[in-house]
């Protein structure tokens, strides 16, 4: 089902400077803003088993639901979810590029609408639905010429012999189809470039990086998933270290967005596992 739902187009640097009238400006064109999400599971259908998607999640739309059931029981088990989920995230991911180096990964970040600030604990990160759009990793921009100055990939220190893609692997993990606070997905081949904002993550660490952060825009396609399950697996593109064309990255923003009339109904409970992966520089 597709509905009107509002989206926070939040900007954490820009949106606290300047005059209170600036500032009351700011929240009256960009937050709240009514936008059409659109019902993914419709127009996009499910991937029925995970298969090469390398070319859908590097220059496409930048996002998939596969159907991916997960041996997990308990997902609040933190050594259960990392004895088993994060072997099978990555294998997931290789099944879904298989050219790919996958690293594994070491950590998690679990979400549900009772927490209110996030925090870590033992090497987890816990935190609310983040209801602002945004992504997560971005280069440093230079405001003038639009041309990267220093590459995230470069801040991280990897290799700049290889092309470096992120990716998020979101799941709902509530007991009943998710039906709150679902994950909106912007198809990033409708963003228009000049719409984004360079500002620094206020979550980096240990050194410094920048976040997307974006303007409202009607030509802006944004969709969900009705009713995911617990056996399903929205896998997104949050960075690449060497578009093709030598472009900048245009990444696949995303939000928590509320749907209307959904008071009562079952909470958000999610989980998301993050991945770089190493693949040849585009030709």
């Amino acid at each position: 089902m597709d509905f009107v739902g509002s989206l926070n187009f939040v900007n954490p640097e820009t949106q606290s400077q300047g005059s209170a009238q600036h500032q009351q400006k700011f929240y009256t064109i960009r937050f709240n803003k009514p936008t059409l999400i659109r019902d993914a599971r419709l127009t996009e259908g499910v991937m029925s088993e995970p298969r090469d998607a390398t070319d859908l999640l590097t220059n496409g739309s930048g996002f998939l639901l596969v159907h991916a059931p997960s041996k997990v029981q308990d997902w609040t088990d933190i050594k259960e979810v990392a004895a088993i989920y994060y072997t099978e995230t990555r294998r997931l991911l290789q099944r879904l590029l298989p050219t790919a180096v996958v690293p594994p990964t070491s950590t998690h970040t679990y979400r549900n609408e009772q927490f209110k600030e996030h925090f870590w604990e033992n090497g987890v990160q816990y935190g609310p639905c983040a209801t602002g759009v945004h992504n997560d990793y971005a280069d440093f921009i230079d405001e003038d010429t639009g041309n990267v100055i220093e590459k995230f990939s470069e801040v991280q220190g990897m290799p700049q012999d290889k092309r470096y893609l992120g990716f998020n692997i979101w799941r709902s993990v509530s007991p009943k189809p998710l039906e709150r606070f679902p994950l909106a997905v912007c198809d990033r081949t409708s963003i228009d470039p000049g719409d984004l904002e360079y500002n620094l993550n206020p979550n980096a660490k240990p050194r410094p990086f920048n976040a997307h952060y974006c303007k409202p825009n009607d030509e802006q396609r944004w969709n969900y998933f009705s009713a995911m399950t617990k056996d399903e697996a929205l896998v997104f593109t949050t960075y690449d270290s060497h578009p093709p064309h030598n472009e900048t990255f245009c990444p696949t923003l995303h939000t928590a967005v509320p749907i209307p009339d959904s008071d009562g109904l079952q909470e958000r409970n999610s989980i998301e596992v993050r991945f770089f992966v190493e693949l040849d520089l585009p030709e």
